[in-house]
């Protein structure tokens, strides 16, 4: 039998990575988008309360729609750490990457073809696609070592991130110029074309062999699952770990059920589509000065203390959605509708919260164990919107109230705070654990 770690790299080289392999694999984070705007942020959503389940009460549709997203990212958080092994034990990083892309732009251009009122198909699709989405980015974010040196790394990611940032911008664009002209279904082939066009440069351009020593896919699957079992009892030994999981669980959760939501929320709370799609450009637009204003606030006060402000931000965010007026406001004279003013406030907490969430797990992990433990954080981080679409399907079925018929939807959207306050309180525990590790450090070494 092979003596691989899943561990181990699977294409070692010493010669450094070159500008056009850094930039074809920033550019998959520029393809994906196409899916994660379209399919999970933007049109689909909205077609899903006003097209697929027609005929469905507002409190059916929400509850449709929660359990269809629990169900993909449940299975994204089952599969996640096999898929992961089984490609760093036979060098398929790439070719489990092409072949859920393939899967996922299928399933997209698919999504154009849903007959009004065929909310099953639509909730299979969209499942099917979700999971090879999600599947893809678990090899994707483990080519990292492969496309930049220990100096730049951080550059590199953040340079995926702003592809990523950038090419949401511009399929909101897309989607303004072209929904004013044809049907909305019509950007799903759009994205479809979109994510396929742009990850030919990662197909072409970064290199990678499968193991010519690689075991067979059950022993593969084998030696997998014992790493796995391996990581999570280093996981429960080092408890500043297990508490920031817990806790990241929880918020991360809450952040992603808030952007998966969203747009069906506003839909059945009576906002126009026009609204909608602008606000998301909002959150675009105050995502990337306000992540960078988080991530140096976090480098002068501690990372913990601005997860805090911005947990205690996203708590207020879920209050004032769930009391969200389809009327406008007057700012300084001028109407602006609380979409906007909600869509601001998620853009300022929404990027700066994943920058510091990560960078602070960074601190804690210990030296030469990486690999294993940002395995499970990006399971946490990519899986993560499950208990939030439960909540707010539960809530909308049990408060469910024909004469008030969005009053079971808002009811949803204001339970999504029990998750951040749980991820609060764990964090909490996560910083006693993590003072008392440093000062145990601190005598160890007098």
């Amino acid at each position: 039998m092979s003596s691989l770690s899943p561990t181990e790299p699977t294409s070692p080289t010493t010669a450094a990575p070159s500008m056009k392999q850094t930039i074809s694999w920033a550019f998959y984070d520029w393809a994906n988008t196409g899916y994660a705007m379209v399919v999970l942020a933007l049109i689909f959503p909205r077609l899903y309360k006003g097209f697929y389940a027609a005929g469905l009460s507002d409190g059916d549709q929400t509850a449709w729609f929660g359990r269809t997203v629990s169900i993909a990212s449940l299975l994204v958080a089952i599969c996640a750490p096999f898929l992961g092994s089984i490609g760093e034990l036979g060098g398929l990083r790439k070719r489990l990457l092409l072949m859920f892309c393939s899967v996922g732009v299928v399933t997209t251009a698919g999504c154009y073809f849903i007959g009004k009122g065929d909310y099953e198909m639509a909730s299979l699709i969209y499942i099917i696609g979700t999971v090879s989405f999600y599947s893809s980015n678990i090899f994707f974010d483990s080519m990292l070592t492969t496309v930049s040196t220990p100096e730049k790394r951080h550059f590199v990611s953040g340079l995926g991130f702003s592809f990523g940032y950038a090419a949401g911008f511009v399929l909101l664009l897309i989607t303004l110029l072209v929904t004013k002209v044809a049907a909305a279904q019509v950007m799903f082939l759009v994205a479809a074309v979109w994510w396929a066009v742009f990850t030919i440069p990662l197909a072409m351009n970064i290199k990678e062999k499968p193991r010519p020593d690689r075991p067979p896919f059950f022993v593969m699957a084998w030696m997998g699952a014992k790493d796995t079992l391996s990581t999570l009892k280093e996981i429960w030994a080092i408890k500043p770990i297990l508490w920031f999981l817990a806790a990241y669980l929880f918020y991360i959760d809450g952040v992603n059920t808030i952007i998966m939501m969203a747009s069906n929320y506003g839909t059945t709370i009576g906002f126009a589509e026009d609204q909608i799609t602008q606000a998301f450009f909002i959150v675009q637009i105050f995502g990337v000065p306000c992540a960078i204003l988080f991530g140096w606030a976090g480098q002068k006060v501690g990372p913990r203390k601005m997860m805090f402000v911005a947990i205690v931000l996203y708590v207020g965010v879920t209050a004032y959605g769930a009391f969200l007026d389809t009327k406008p406001i007057q700012v300084f004279g001028i109407d602006i509708s609380e979409m906007f003013v909600l869509a601001a406030l998620i853009g300022m907490v929404q990027g700066g919260i994943q920058a510091l969430s990560r960078s602070y797990f960074n601190t804690l992990i210990p030296v030469g164990r990486e690999v294993s433990f940002f395995g499970f954080y990006s399971m946490i981080g990519k899986s993560a919107a499950v208990m939030g679409p439960f909540l707010m399907a539960y809530v909308a079925s049990a408060y469910n109230n024909p004469e008030n018929p969005t009053f079971s939807t808002r009811l949803g959207m204001g339970s999504v705070s029990i998750l951040f306050v749980i991820g609060a309180v764990f964090l909490v525990l996560a910083g006693h654990y993590d003072k008392r590790m440093q000062r145990w450090e601190a005598k160890t070494r007098v």
